[in-house]
């Protein structure tokens, strides 16, 4: 029988950890600080380490980075965030799913992929938009002449 426990003390949701705020309770993808979404700086040496490192070496001191300039390297393209056209709306649903956001119609889905393409300033693009339509009629080539025995 399934234990029943509160939304608020799941141990799903308390495993989880995130990367970015160094905290547990929720993903990564799913960070509430939503400035460092574009920018994943480290700022100290001890962020570069994995957490059981940190844990069983019992680290817990924050050593700064050495440098004057932490900003982010400016991107030598625009960033795109690039998905295959289908029109049941599949690609999209997986791609939402890879950045850990809820699917719903392909409608609902296309506007919500735009909105998160926003929120961390990606364009959004989807590839050959329009379907490609096979010809119904295939090209005849000409026959084989047929061979004939010569008496």
């Amino acid at each position: 029988m399934p234990e029943i426990h509160e939304p608020g003390h799941c141990p799903v949701t308390t495993f989880l950890f995130c990367s970015i705020c160094q905290e547990h309770g929720h993903a990564t993808m799913k960070c509430p600080n939503k400035a460092t979404w574009h920018y994943r700086t480290p700022e100290f040496v001890e962020q570069l380490v994995p957490l059981s490192v940190l844990r069983h070496y019992k680290i817990e001191t924050l050593t700064p980075i050495p440098g004057k300039n932490h900003e982010h390297i400016p991107y030598i393209h625009d960033p795109v965030i690039e998905i295959p056209y289908d029109k049941d709306g599949k690609n999209i649903r997986a791609t939402l799913a890879a950045y850990n956001m809820p699917s719903s119609s392909v409608k609902e889905n296309a506007r919500i992929i735009n909105a998160l393409g926003e929120l961390i300033e990606k364009k959004v693009s989807v590839l050959n938009t329009e379907p490609i339509v096979p010809n119904e009629k295939p090209v005849k080539t000409k026959a084989k002449p047929k061979l004939v025995a010569k008496k």
